[in-house]
């Protein structure tokens, strides 16, 4: 049997899940159509219905990893309720709006059957599901949580349907179902016949809230599912053009409708693509990236500006469309107080850098910009790595002070180190040399075949100049020039 959309009724539908009780809930005579229509009148009718979707399959999955598939889950629920809100191993979702637009409660499991199974099943889960609806949320929970599919459409009925599930779908602690079954208890019906004050007493306030939840005695808030942000828009010129300073006006325009986007959701954007549309040609895209998100509308037009006057197209544009591929919090900065301050002041250094190194990789290429980054290795000559401009802004937001010697380093590394002389006891690069400080020995490296066994010291020329020099712990123990500090 499924569940049927034209009788008020409370029925049971599909096989119940295995193990399970079967409950035969009673059956409600249908109403009147006069009776109906003076329930119209007075808006009962138009009760909430929430049905619940319950996934069993995730119970041995961690936190994470559920509310990455419910999340899933969550944007294909979204498609026949607007309201869609998270449960523990469950999604509710309000159905009563949709009801006449996909035809009763049938059409509507259908498509959701067809639309969530597939998901499951890439993440290798079982692919159905139990549900159930009711007007309230918890109560569309613990029916759908006791395996039986039953669909509750009147609240007076809600109450008596409820009673007849096993205190198992409340999933209380140990210790209070030890306490319920102690009392007897063994049904939810069995609660009602129990003084409030006492089971308070026993279990607590959020056991009776829990209680009045499902009832509709008392109000439930709700954490609903906000659908990612997603933003593309498109332009059709009205003839061709060749000319890439003439389409900096509608590029413009373009980016003032996204930054009306982004404030108005109170977001910024890191990542964009401008793609310029051809006639039987594949688009040009410019994938701008940006160092620090922001949403500033000249400084996008700055970069789409310096990537249009490098950019070379293989034939005339016919459309222009812009879509975002990364979006962030936005990050105000603090501004100041007094007027003139602000003024004197202007935008903080640090934005400005970023601005000017994004404008900087834009008529440079992203290739040709590079940063030096430290690695945690003992070994001076890999110690250290050039990166590209986007990989080394992702490296910056994570600390490296582990990967950063604690001993004095030069900034300048020669890239082979040149042999010191050693005559009448003192050693000579260009002039003479006294150590300052050391050594700091450095024994790694002997997996590769070259093993490095060197005291490195400190040293000073009579000219003033500092170096980083080391002596050889094995083979002739010769001294070498490895660097100099600034």
């Amino acid at each position: 049997m499924v569940m049927k959309d034209s009788e008020p009724t409370v029925q049971l539908s599909l096989p119940e899940a295995s193990g399970a009780e079967v409950i035969p809930l009673p059956v409600v005579p249908a109403s009147s159509p006069r009776h109906e229509q003076h329930e119209n009148s007075k808006k009962v009718s138009r009760q909430n219905l929430w049905y619940a979707l319950f996934f069993p399959q995730l119970a041995g999955l961690s936190e994470s990893r559920q509310a990455q598939i419910l999340n899933q889950l969550a944007g294909l629920v979204e498609t026949v309720s607007s309201t869609v809100s998270f449960h523990p191993q469950a999604l509710i979702c309000e159905v009563r709006s949709s009801l006449k637009y996909f035809g009763g409660i049938d059409p509507i499991h259908d498509k959701l059957r067809t639309l969530l199974a597939p998901t499951l099943e890439q993440h290798e889960l079982a692919g159905d599901f139990l549900y159930a609806a009711c007007p309230t949320v918890t109560g569309s929970l613990l029916l759908a949580r006791s395996g039986h599919n039953a669909l509750v459409y009147q609240k007076d009925n809600l109450r008596s349907a409820l009673g007849q599930l096993s205190t198992e779908v409340l999933q209380l602690n140990k210790e209070q179902n030890r306490r319920l079954y102690n009392m007897g208890v063994r049904k939810l019906r069995d609660i009602w016949r129990l003084p409030t004050d006492g089971l308070r007493k026993r279990f607590g306030s959020d056991f009776i809230n829990l209680l009045n939840k499902a009832t509709g005695a008392a109000p439930e808030p709700t954490r609903n599912y906000v659908a990612p942000p997603a933003y593309s828009a498109s332009y059709d010129l009205p003839y061709e053009l060749e000319n890439l300073d003439r389409l900096l006006p509608l590029a413009d325009e373009m980016l003032a409708q996204l930054c009306d986007f982004l404030q108005r959701r109170d977001l910024s954007v890191s990542r964009f693509v401008f793609r310029l549309l051809h006639e039987k040609r594949v688009g040009t895209e410019i994938d701008i990236a940006l160092r620090q998100s922001g949403r500033c509308r000249d400084h996008l037009l700055c970069l789409l500006e310096t990537h249009f006057a490098k950019l070379s197209i293989p034939a005339p544009v016919i459309g222009l469309k812009l879509s975002v591929k990364q979006f962030d919090a936005f990050m105000t900065e603090s501004e100041q107080l007094l007027v003139e301050e602000r003024v004197k002041g202007g935008a903080p250094k640090q934005n400005r850098l970023d601005q000017f190194m994004e404008q900087l990789q834009a008529r440079l290429g992203s290739c040709c910009l590079k940063s030096i980054n430290t690695v945690a290795e003992h070994c001076p000559e890999y110690a250290c790595q050039e990166l590209d401009y986007a990989e080394s802004a992702q490296r910056d937001a994570v600390s490296l002070s582990d990967a950063v010697a604690k001993n004095p380093r030069p900034l300048w590394l020669l890239d082979e180190p040149v042999r010191l002389t050693l005559h009448g006891g003192r050693l000579y690069h260009r002039k003479s040399i006294s150590l300052l400080s050391g050594p700091e020995r450095i024994e790694t490296r002997w997996w590769s075949g070259a093993e490095v066994c060197r005291d490195y010291y400190v040293a000073q020329e009579t000219s003033g100049s500092r170096l980083w020099i080391y002596r050889e712990r094995r083979g002739e123990r010769g001294w070498y020039l490895h660097g100099f500090f600034a």
